[in-house]
């Protein structure tokens, strides 16, 4: 094996460190172009940043208020209740589950909730319904379903045979607030049982399904009127964030298999919703490769433009001796130059932009804010600074870039000292 001695290495330092010095002022000797160059590739980079920041941190928000509201971020369940949800598979709200949950610090919040499907009439009207038993308590810090009433009020914890309606099952039955409906259900025990509940409030939710069916009401008196004493359908537990949700997940998993209880993420209760989540995400992924290549074909003709013009110069250092690998070495670092002078600057360009987002999201107003608020949001746009944004955009342009100098850097390997001496 070959020993390389100090000065050896020393001299391989100071002809790597000749190299980036030779490279360095080579990217200055036009500034223009460089500039130029710089510019492209810093636009492109920011204007990536700025819209994937924009789509992610969109996607963050719709999980925080769909998921929030209504799956959680984790729900336990029985397991076999997400293909089959009916009463059969409910169980009983433990002390011991209660524990285990209030032992993870990094649950902030959890609500209990029982759903059934039951009829509803008032006089001559009678529809369909789907009974939201929640813990009117719980659930003011835990969704938003308080925010959303439209007429009259939200349950209070010493609410008792009183309901909420969604607005279109509220307008179907003809009734007003006040009034008396009678539900009618099929209980866990299997009889069929019915009682009288008070209607109000109104509630708009912002999904024509549940607004056609929804019936909230205190958890204690669905847990009558179904004959569950004690029994729930799910646990929604809600986290800091949306990266802890696996972690939290698999501690509950190791806690819950003896009791045939399951935790489920959001992705797998909202199935539509990631599905939808997932289309968009690869058609904006689509619209921003096509941005990136776009810049590519920039950044080819300006570094062969780069090349063309100095074969002169570079055939002139070939005849003096100079090797064809340490001139495509020193081109390739030029490009490795400009790259990352582009990618830093559009990365702090995006950065600065899409945190002005987080801090003052832009108010959408218009058919835009009425159609956003029909399905239950906030008619805003907001971003995100999630580090795989930034990683991912500048590795892409970097490696464009790179990928983008190969026929510039073959031509320079290729070169001849008298055709480059030659060439005008």
């Amino acid at each position: 094996m070959k020993k390389f001695s100090h000065s050896e290495n020393l001299k391989k330092e100071d002809e790597i460190m000749f190299f980036l010095k030779f490279a360095w002022r080579n990217i200055w000797r036009n500034k223009r172009r460089t500039i130029i160059t710089i510019t492209a590739i810093t636009f492109a980079t920011m204007i990536t940043i700025i819209m994937r920041g924009i789509q992610l941190g969109s996607y963050e928000y719709f999980i925080r208020t769909i998921a929030g509201d209504y799956s959680g971020y984790i729900q336990i369940q029985r397991e076999g209740y997400k293909d089959d949800p009916s009463l059969r598979k409910t169980f009983i709200y433990s002390d011991e589950i209660k524990k285990t949950i209030e032992s993870i610090s990094d649950i902030i919040a959890y609500a209990p909730r029982l759903y059934a499907d039951v009829m509803i009439s008032s006089g001559e009207n009678s529809y369909g319904g789907i009974i939201y038993g929640i813990d009117p308590e719980i659930e003011l810090n835990f969704s938003n379903f308080h925010k959303k009433v439209k007429q009259g009020r939200f349950l209070n914890k010493d609410s008792s045979y009183e309901v909420i309606l969604g607005y279109k099952l509220f307008e179907n039955l003809k009734i007003k607030l006040g009034d008396e409906i009678v539900i009618l259900a099929q209980g866990f025990d299997g009889a069929l049982w019915d009682m009288k509940f008070k209607v109000v409030g109104v509630v708009k939710l912002g999904y024509t399904e549940l607004d056609n069916s929804v019936i909230f009401m205190n958890l204690k008196d669905a847990q009558e009127l179904l004959s569950a004493e004690n029994r729930v359908s799910v646990i929604a537990i809600l986290l800091p964030e949306l990266g802890k949700i696996e972690k939290v997940r698999q501690k509950l998993l190791s806690e819950l298999t003896q009791k045939e209880l399951v935790a489920l993420s959001w992705e797998d209760v909202m199935v539509e919703l990631k599905q939808s989540i997932d289309l968009d995400n690869a058609s904006g992924v689509l619209f921003l490769a096509f941005l990136i290549i776009i810049v590519a074909f920039g950044i080819l003709n300006t570094i062969s433009m780069s090349v063309v013009e100095r074969f002169n110069e570079f055939g002139i250092s070939l005849a003096i001796g100079f090797k064809n690998q340490k001139l495509v070495l020193i081109v390739f670092l030029e490009i490795i130059f400009i790259a990352l002078i582009g990618i830093l600057l559009g990365c702090l360009l995006g950065g600065i932009f899409n945190y002005y987002l987080i801090k003052n999201p832009i108010v959408l107003t218009g058919e835009f804010a009425s159609a956003y608020e029909e399905f239950g949001f906030e008619p805003k746009f907001i971003s995100s600074l999630q580090p795989r944004i930034f990683i991912n955009t500048g590795l892409s342009i970097l490696i464009v870039s790179i990928i983008s100098s190969i026929i510039p850097l073959y031509r320079v390997y290729k070169l001849e000292p008298l055709k480059g001496i030659r060439f005008i």
